[in-house]
């Protein structure tokens, strides 16, 4: 597929995946996300056609089969969504984490293929719903929901309009095909459905359950010595004194950043339960899953997960005391950083670059992030050129790839001034939706929480879960690429029009 193509088909899809997320009127949603996804599909099978699909190309039986597969398994899936709608939503938030490796000829890639089928099943169910008669309106968003769609929908517009002059267009176009499309999509199934206690419920039991197998797993990994799929950690494991474990992921930091967050929500809940039973099994719960996190040895990772806890102490509890406890414990952790620095052998001797050893060479990504933003200040180098431009400045070992690990800085080199202040309008709007009406509900903003308290709980814990993941975002990167992202806001907004 040309480049011309991929950045008219990545606009094309981005603004059918906007529709979805603005429009008020049930049928344009609809074909919206079924045209938007259509538009990802063909952007995913022109550029893999000449180069990894030819084995399949070259067999039309072969292709016919797959093709009559993936549209039987997708027929059945929306079979049972329709009849059982709370399946789909629980499903989505199901398959979030999970990555399949898919042999592609020169590489393995880890695609989400679960996830882009249980999508794709839900809006053939929403387009069967419709054929049927289904009168149930869904109006447009409002307040300050209507907002965040529209700093999303800015952001995936953007993000496929200055893919016009990037340096890497097939990058670009894989981030919109595989992640921006398909995850505004799940955003709009998401955020229609109706969130009463019992979901909420279930979902939980979901995040809590997939991250004990996936902690247990990582504890398994770690006690025999072996990890899955990731040679290049294999490698590391062999020279460095931490063992790091991966799980059922590709990248140990991605494997940690899920259990984080889901510890984040799994101790929001734990603040409010009574009985002392339910309450001892989910300390038990939040024990594992933290000791399969910490053998990952991600660093981002803990700053995220302590990010969370602040935000839901200051909900749950009191908003003055914790931000007193934090600036207490943020002075002493300089003056220990200030008193280790100051005493290592690297700086005594003036050896080494102690910054770019301690961040694992993030440092001078991000350095180099800030040159490359400097350089083209107002629209950047295009969506998805970060490594291109990057490498073409900076000598790379062998072993080292150009792939930004902060967030603003991937944004500001990529897109711009622009760019960046749509990313931070995007992050205002965030805020302001997960937190609208809680100074009324939340006991740390002097708020009363009502007898049955599962949705201001919820609320609570995506608001603090939502503060962890952008945390890990500006130390990892991956923030709309990451469907973790989509789905917090999602089902934030979808609390944030309810009256509890």
């Amino acid at each position: 597929m040309s480049a011309a193509l991929e950045v008219i088909g990545g606009i094309a899809g981005t603004a059918a995946a906007s529709a979805a997320l603005l429009s008020g009127d049930r049928r344009l949603r609809a074909a919206a996300m079924f045209a938007g996804l259509a538009l990802a599909a063909a952007l995913v099978l022109g550029h893999a056609w000449d180069h990894q699909l030819t084995h399949v190309r070259e067999r039309p039986p072969e292709l016919v089969a797959i093709v009559i597969a993936l549209a039987g398994g997708l027929g059945l899936l929306a079979a049972a969504f329709i009849r059982w709608p709370l399946l789909l939503p629980l499903a989505l938030i199901a398959v979030l984490p999970f990555r399949i490796p898919v042999d592609t000829g020169s590489e393995t890639s880890y695609l989400l293929i679960p996830l882009y089928l249980v999508i794709g099943a839900g809006v053939l169910a929403e387009a069967a719903a419709l054929f049927r008669g289904d009168a149930r309106e869904i109006g447009a968003p409002r307040g300050v929901a209507r907002w965040l769609s529209i700093a999303l929908a800015a952001s995936i517009v953007l993000y496929a309009l200055q893919a016009t002059y990037s340096s890497d267009v097939s990058r670009a176009g894989q981030n919109i095909a595989f992640f921006l499309i398909p995850f505004a999509v799940m955003f709009a199934l998401l955020r229609e459905v109706e969130w009463d206690s019992r979901l909420l419920r279930y979902a939980l039991f979901v995040v809590a359950g997939e991250s004990l197998i996936l902690a247990l797993t990582g504890i398994v990994q770690h006690e025999a010595g072996h990890i899955f799929w990731n040679s290049k950690t294999m490698e590391s494991n062999e020279f460095d004194l931490n063992f790091r474990v991966n799980s059922l992921f590709w990248d140990p930091n991605i494997y940690a950043r899920y259990l984080a967050l889901a510890l984040v929500l799994i101790v929001g809940a734990l603040l409010w339960v009574r009985d002392m039973r339910r309450f001892a099994l989910g300390t038990l719960a939040v024990a594992v899953i933290f000791t399969g996190m910490a053998f990952a040895f991600s660093q981002t990772s803990y700053f995220a997960l302590l990010a969370g806890v602040v935000v839901l102490c200051a909900l749950r509890w009191s908003l003055k005391w914790t931000a007193i406890g934090c600036a207490a414990a943020v002075l002493v952790a300089a003056i220990a950083l200030v008193a280790g620095a100051g005493n290592s052998v690297e700086v005594k001797s003036g050896k080494g670059n102690t910054t770019d050893q301690t961040t694992s060479g993030r440092s001078r990504l991000a350095s180099g992030g800030l040159k490359l933003a400097k350089a083209r200040p107002l629209g950047g180098f295009g969506s998805g050129s970060f490594a291109v431009e990057f490498a073409k400045r900076n000598p790379l070992t062998n072993n080292e790839a150009a792939v930004s690990h902060t967030e603003p800085v991937t944004v500001a080199a990529e897109q711009g001034a622009v760019g960046v202040l749509v990313y931070l309008g995007l992050l205002l709007a965030s805020a302001l939706l997960l937190l609208a009406g809680l100074r009324e509900l939340a006991p740390g903003l002097g708020g009363r929480a009502p007898p049955e308290p599962t949705v201001v709980a919820a609320r609570i814990a995506i608001a603090a879960a939502f503060a962890g993941l952008v945390v890990h975002s500006i130390g990892y990167a991956g923030f709309l690429t990451d469907p973790l992202t989509w789905a917090l806001l999602a089902v934030g907004s979808a609390l944030a029009t309810l009256r509890p």
